[in-house]
């Protein structure tokens, strides 16, 4: 009962934090002026920056499947796919950050592999998007550093970089604890045989950047779309930090975080209140819309991955 009363706690204070943040922003904007945005939205722009959220998707799917064969789980892509789907609607859905993991795990486990298959897979998956990221932000360092004259956010984005940096160490690391801790080790073992080896490394770590890159384009669309003038570099420098915000598990899938990151970032480059908040909302929107088919394979049915359509026996027919 307690657990349950906390898991509800949990929830309620998520929905809180994201409430109070949209509510705060919301009074700092001229709602007029983003009703007038919309209205006049070009649905060319917007519809583009639809079909490259859903591109995103697919490649993300490809990535986890990638990490499923390394882990002799192979699942292919299709099916990586739909169960991504599903995982993403029930992140922009339930209140709870890890039931979009929990319900990978699960699956896999529904397929017939071990229970810690599934949890290293999606581990490792969480652990190669953190590496993209901060592979983009090394890269883009200087130019987002560039656009910060506060020294504050200068150093705050420097120690977040430097914390990413050793959860990843540490990460990599973990192979070599002791055997008293099997499933870490084992966990450690398999990261760094994935990236150990140009075949799967490459294209796993590939796509983690490419994503984030993507999501700085998507952005820009949406801004094109709303006739905001924004340069496509500043979209593609600033959103990793974006990112990373919104990441956190503090609200409702992001909403909130990402709205006050959005506000606060593009602020750097002239963007005003209004034209960022509703960049946000769109771009959160658009990821709502995207994961819209995964709701639809759980109304199907929730008994696992007969839902899916497939045969576990076929699961890696389409790799």
């Amino acid at each position: 009962m307690n657990d349950r009363l906390r898991r509800i706690a949990t929830a309620a204070l998520r929905i809180g934090i994201s409430a109070l943040l949209l509510w705060l922003l919301a009074r700092q904007a001229d709602m007029a002026s983003m009703t007038g945005r919309l209205a006049e939205a070009d649905p060319r722009w917007l519809a583009a920056a639809f079909a490259l959220t859903a591109a995103q998707v697919v490649l993300i799917s490809w990535r986890w499947a990638i990490i499923m064969a390394g882990l002799n789980a192979a699942i292919g892509t299709a099916l990586a796919l739909r169960i991504n789907l599903a995982s993403f609607f029930l992140g922009q859905a339930l209140p709870v950050s890890v039931a979009g993991d929990v319900w990978r795990v699960w699956q896999i486990r529904a397929l017939g592999h071990g229970l810690g298959i599934g949890v290293r897979g999606v581990l490792m998956d969480r652990v190669t998007a953190m590496i993209g990221l901060v592979l983009v932000v090394l890269a883009s360092g200087p130019a987002l550093l560039a656009r910060m004259p506060d020294p504050t956010m200068r150093w705050t984005v420097a120690a977040g970089l430097g914390v990413g940096l050793a959860v990843l160490a540490a990460v990599l690391a973990t192979g070599l604890v002791s055997s008293r801790f099997k499933g870490v080790a084992e966990f450690g073992r398999a990261a760094r045989g994935l990236l150990a080896h140009p075949l799967t490394a490459v294209p796993i770590i590939g796509v983690s950047a490419m994503v984030h890159l993507l999501a700085g384009l998507t952005l820009w669309l949406i801004a094109m779309g709303l006739n905001i003038p924004v340069g496509l570099v500043d979209c593609l420098v600033l959103t990793p930090p974006i990112v990373l915000v919104a990441g956190m598990p503090l609200s409702i899938a992001g909403w909130g975080l990402r709205e006050g990151a959005m506000v606060a970032v593009f602020g750097l480059v002239g963007v005003p209140v209004d034209g960022a908040l509703l960049m946000s909302v769109l771009f959160g929107l658009l990821l709502l819309l995207v994961s819209l088919p995964g709701g639809l394979f759980l109304a199907l049915g929730a008994k696992g991955p007969a839902c899916l359509s497939l045969n576990p026996r076929h699961a890696g027919s389409d790799r």
